[in-house]
């Protein structure tokens, strides 16, 4: 399996009409593989979910669900954009503001379910694990070199989630955004989401703390003995806050 061949089968699911349809199509090419080609997909899979992992196109996510795109939003994002087949997608790693065009005309670019069938089909060829567990994903995004540094160390942060870097953005963010990626800001004024001096008002709620600064009131040992404790904690914590500004 080389890239060759990796592309030409996403390639003949991307004219299916709906996603259903083209999971239907993309699970079809999967059982014609053998168990070896099929890791050997997955594994380039890996290399482009990992590459798509950038600030960039992180931004184009951001963008695209106006102005709201958790870690788990850019996540189905990724899957979105590889499922769109290789044209669209090697451009977007070239370049994020290629499919700007794209993104407008694109009401949810999302496609969760998209990750699920390599899993699928192995499942129904063997039981056992796979030795090589395919390319690690790393724990920061790649490029982002416009980002101030401050934005993206989180190591003083009590959130692992890293899609707070777009609540903190400035006005002088901002501008840097719209010198960079120009077609991207357009997008933007176009959705509403920004005006000409930033984020548009009806996209920052005001008065409302910040997930930081509730995530301040929870005891951080907490995320160290019970991640999942931690996080209904300050789930309802935020619940809570955003109930007495109602």
């Amino acid at each position: 399996m080389n890239p060759d061949q990796f592309w030409e089968i996403i390639d003949r699911t991307t004219p299916a009409s709906t996603q259903k349809e083209q999971l239907e199509l993309f699970q079809w090419e999967l059982e014609q593989l053998s168990l070896a080609e099929l890791d050997a997909f997955g594994n380039i899979f890996g290399e482009l979910f990992i590459q798509a992992y950038n600030w960039d196109l992180w931004l184009v996510a951001w963008l695209a669900r106006r102005g709201m795109c958790s870690d788990d939003g850019f996540h189905y994002f990724r899957l979105w954009l590889i499922s769109r087949g290789r044209a669209v997608c090697e451009s977007a790693l070239a370049d994020p503001e290629a499919i700007a065009g794209l993104i407008a005309e694109t009401e949810e670019p999302s496609f969760e379910s998209f990750g699920y069938v390599m899993t699928k089909v192995r499942r129904q060829k063997t039981s056992e694990e796979r030795d090589d567990r395919g390319p690690k994903h790393p724990k920061q995004p790649s490029g982002g070199d416009w980002l101030r540094p401050e934005l993206k160390d989180r190591s003083g942060s009590k959130l692992l989630n890293l899609c707070v870097v777009f609540n903190e953005l400035t006005e002088a963010d901002f501008a840097v955004i719209e010198q960079r990626f120009p077609r991207l800001w357009a997008l933007g004024l176009e959705k509403g989401i920004i005006q000409s001096g930033g984020l548009a008002k009806s996209s920052r709620p005001s008065n409302l703390p910040t997930i930081e600064q509730i995530a301040a009131t929870i005891d951080p040992n907490l995320a160290k003995t019970d991640m999942m404790a931690y996080l209904k904690a300050v789930a309802d914590a935020a619940r809570q806050a955003y109930k007495k500004k109602e």
